[in-house]
């Protein structure tokens, strides 16, 4: 079993002021994945982080997993007191903890990863931001492949394909069943794809997609919400460009050629509406779902971003807004 080791970089949790949230976050979550015991915290030293680092080897981990110290601010030394051991960087890891497009300020971090040697034992370390979301996404990234590191790291040969390292047997399983299918690059039927200032029955939109050879039918569902960055609504009223609908329909069939799908529906509603009612629907349906939801996806977003609608939305206190978005 892999034995994995928790080293918490920063000044304060080593004073007392501060309680040390991230290390025992990464303890609890790296447990599914090796052997824990309860994180080391360090100060901001480069000479304190590579003597915890050199002392978590030497007791036996195989996986150091260091959190903090990762960013540009002056005391951020993590990388610079971890650079100094490692013998073979895992240049893949480290883009992957600074590549979240959910998250930008992850492109700050400056985290190494790879292999380090010492005294005839080789380890691998990973240098995750100091935040606990930060410590999850590196876990989540490091995580699964843990038992194939600490594999490679005996120099042992690969033992499954590149694709399913990190799966449970029942994960490779589901894999294998999920992914007999494959993209022919054929094009999707649009259905249907415009505009209208009727009520949208969904229920109708979807089953126009409905297929005999569709293992897959998935739906997009967009209505009026009653706010809106913090300001309650009432109503919205949408005024579409004349050439609107030509918009819908020339996205639609963009997205629906080569996706490998079977068909498409998509349509916008123009005029006044109330909460609740339905703004925005698409449907899509494939042989499999991959299939399916990356062709809803792609068409959902791009008439959102492209459709030359304009709303006013009214307000519980009685002010309008006019935004020029779908």
């Amino acid at each position: 079993m892999p034995n994995i080791s928790v080293i918490t970089v920063s000044d304060r949790s080593a004073a007392g002021v501060r309680p040390d949230k991230s290390g025992p976050l990464a303890v609890q979550l790296l447990s599914e994945f090796g052997q824990t015991s309860p994180a080391t915290v360090v100060p901001d030293q480069v000479c304190d982080i590579t003597r915890a680092i050199e002392q978590a080897i030497r007791g036996g981990a195989n996986i150091v997993f260091t959190t903090g110290g990762t960013g540009i601010s002056t005391r951020d030394v993590t990388p610079e007191a971890t650079a100094k051991l490692v013998s073979k960087r895992a240049e893949g890891i480290e883009a992957a903890l600074r590549n979240n497009p959910k998250v930008p300020a992850a492109a700050l971090s400056r985290g190494i990863a790879g292999v380090i040697e010492l005294d005839s034992r080789r380890a691998f370390i990973v240098n995750a931001p100091g935040s606990t979301g930060g410590v999850k996404d590196a876990v989540g990234a490091i995580g699964p492949l843990i038992s194939h590191i600490c594999e490679q790291l005996l120099d042992a040969d690969h033992t499954a394909p590149a694709e399913k390292i990190g799966m449970s047997a029942h994960q490779q399983a589901t894999f294998a069943v999920q992914n007999r299918g494959y993209n022919d690059g054929s094009d999707a039927q649009v259905v249907f794809a415009g505009l209208t200032p009727e009520p949208i029955d969904v229920i109708a939109l979807q089953e126009s997609v409905r297929d005999p050879q569709a293992g897959a039918v998935v739906l997009f569902d967009g209505r009026v919400r009653n706010h809106d960055d913090g300001q309650g609504v009432v109503s919205i009223d949408y005024e579409a460009h004349p050439d609107a609908g030509k918009v819908v329909e020339r996205i639609a069939r963009a997205c629906a050629k080569g996706s490998g799908a079977l068909k498409l529906a998509v349509v916008h509603r123009y005029g006044h509406l109330e909460v609740g009612d339905v703004a925005f629907a698409a449907a899509a349906s494939a042989a499999h779902r991959r299939e399916a939801f990356e062709l809803l996806e792609k068409a959902v977003e791009q008439v959102k971003a492209e459709l030359p609608v304009w709303k006013k939305q009214e307000f519980t206190d009685g002010s309008h807004a006019w935004t020029g978005s779908a």
